[in-house]
């Protein structure tokens, strides 16, 4: 039985009011600079109150608040870990380069998601696998041993972010809470769709598919990765028939829109939840949403910042939660 957080979800009521609405996105779009950008971003209490902050480290900024109200809220750690995963995962890439390269670059870990950086380079450098978080080890030595053998960066990230893909899997398929078994799903069928067409414009085998997808429901493995070796055009025909015709419609313009596309596909699934007051959902999707706008104005930014055109960066900007 799901415990209950009407406390939790009282909390979080409140705080969305702080969320970016669509028109305040819209806000952030049509002024004129990047400077300007940050500003407005400031002045929504965004970052910690230096003024020197850059870009990166105001979003690091609002990821620690973010996860800092899940700490507060939520007693277990394992009832929100399916939002740290990738981030988790991301580290253990980090760590396994770092150790195997000697080269320890700076800024590369992100804080703040489970075990820390230095515990996850010790293990790897020990041999201590089995020390380090449920369902790492065995992913961690593969792609250590690949890495020191071959020096194939991209096969050691193949293992890692397909042990990344199960995990989420898994921590959907042991949820008793229903939002989180469909943002396993979702995020599990959108990261398949993007390892297929990735995998067709890159002229990837099959057996590369046979390493990297990742079962899940709304998806069908097999005909995906027959498809792929058919083509982009195969790709779209079966997932059009599987019912993600808008992600086609994305994909068919660019890449980047698709990843659009993708996300607006869990922020809609995530909306359900305003209506819901004593399930650890609303807390989830809280948190789903702060992440979501986190990318979408670091998008909007950074457009700015390199000169490409309003109606460019448009295209790419995300709908909001609130």
């Amino acid at each position: 039985m799901e415990k209950d957080y009407t406390y939790g979800v009282a909390r979080i009521r409140a705080l969305e009011s702080g969320l970016l609405t669509d028109e305040a996105v819209d806000q952030l779009l049509h002024l004129r600079t990047f400077e300007e950008g940050l500003q407005f971003l400031k002045d929504r209490g965004w970052g910690n109150g230096n003024d020197s902050l850059t870009l990166d480290e105001m979003m690091a900024v609002e990821k620690e608040k973010t996860y800092r109200v899940l700490e507060e809220i939520v007693d277990e750690p394992e009832e929100y870990a399916i939002l740290t995963l990738q981030d988790l995962y991301h580290n253990l890439k980090a760590a396994v380069k770092q150790v195997c390269t000697g080269q320890e670059t700076a800024n590369v870990f992100i804080e703040g998601v489970g075990a820390e950086p230095e515990f996850l380079k010790e293990c790897i450098r020990e041999g201590n696998y089995e020390r380090l978080p449920k369902g790492m080890a065995e992913p961690a030595k593969e792609a250590t041993e690949i890495l020191l053998r071959t020096g194939d960066g991209q096969l050691c990230d193949l293992v890692i972010d397909r042990a990344a893909l199960n995990a989420m899997k898994e921590a959907g398929r042991t949820s008793e809470n229903e939002l989180i078994q469909k943002y396993a799903d979702i995020q599990v069928a959108v990261a398949d769709i993007k390892i297929a067409v990735r995998g067709v414009k890159s002229g990837k085998d099959e057996r590369f598919l046979d390493n990297a997808l990742v079962s899940c429901a709304g998806i069908s493995i097999s005909e995906l990765k027959a498809a792929s070796v058919n083509g982009l055009d195969a790709v779209c025909s079966y997932l059009e028939s599987a019912g993600y015709q808008g992600g086609v419609e994305a994909l068919k313009i660019s890449a980047s829109v698709f990843e659009c596309w993708c996300d607006n596909l869990v922020i809609e699934e995530m909306k359900s939840q305003k209506y819901k007051a004593f399930t650890i959902g609303p807390i989830i999707a809280y948190a789903v949403a702060r992440f979501h706008e986190m990318k979408t104005a670091k998008l909007i930014l950074l457009g700015k910042q390199n000169g490409f055109e309003e109606e460019f960066i448009k295209e790419r900007v995300r709908r909001m939660y609130a």
